[in-house]
């Protein structure tokens, strides 16, 4: 997940991080527990976040998805 990226997007659509947890369903610590890298989000907590923040496809792929390969490192052999 990229933190930064979607700390950015709750500031952008003008949400609170605990309004935010409320609405998908969850303790605002266990929240701040998923933001920091401490626990994943589920899929269901992940679409629900798709929902409230009216995401697109494309950024929840850059959101949850893009860092997990290192491109750097991916080769591409023929």
């Amino acid at each position: 997940m990229n933190r930064s990226i979607l700390e950015s997007v709750i500031k952008e659509k003008g949400m609170k991080k605990y309004a935010l947890a409320d609405k998908i369903g969850i303790s605002r610590s266990a929240f701040y527990a998923k933001i920091a890298g401490v626990t994943e989000f589920s899929n269901s907590e992940i679409q629900a976040l798709k929902v409230n923040l009216n995401l697109s496809d494309k950024e929840l792929m850059r959101i949850f998805f893009d860092d997990e390969v290192d491109k750097k490192t991916t080769k591409v052999t023929v």
